[in-house]
């Protein structure tokens, strides 16, 4: 069991966040890149957002205590607040949307809620399931 000043007790905690980190990078290339590079994914632009940001937030949530549920939306909304100005301040052919930045926190607040009513748990769920427990019933 992890100590309370510690996030949860994970065997790939590494893998976990360089994985985490990797969507970070893909989102940030995928948002700031001209938007000809950028797949259609044919589904609402809002939604588009709300995904992203509220997965990101569930991934690293899953990944710290639950005290610091708080401070992953906080970040998370930074990073999307970034993402937006430097959106406008790139002359891309993206503009700075502030639909787009609450349409990230609708989201982050969705991925919260659902971290807060127990989803938190996430990787060591998973964990569990690659490797369970050894231990004698």
């Amino acid at each position: 069991m992890a100590r309370p000043e510690e996030g949860p007790e994970l065997r790939l905690a590494r893998l976990w966040w360089a994985l985490g980190w990797a969507l970070v990078v893909f989102i940030t290339v995928s948002c700031l890149e001209p938007p000809r590079y950028v797949p259609n994914l044919h589904l609402w632009d809002k939604a588009e957002h709300a995904l992203a940001f509220g997965g990101l937030a569930l991934w690293f949530g899953g990944l710290v205590r639950r005290s610091r549920y708080l401070v992953v939306a906080f970040v998370m909304l930074l990073f999307g607040g970034g993402i937006e100005i430097a959106q406008g301040v790139m002359r891309l052919g993206r503009d700075m949307d502030i639909m787009d930045f609450l349409a990230d926190g609708v989201g982050i607040s969705i991925a919260l809620t659902a971290l807060y009513l127990g989803l938190g748990a996430w990787a060591s769920w998973v964990e569990r399931l690659i490797w369970p427990s050894r231990e004698p019933s």
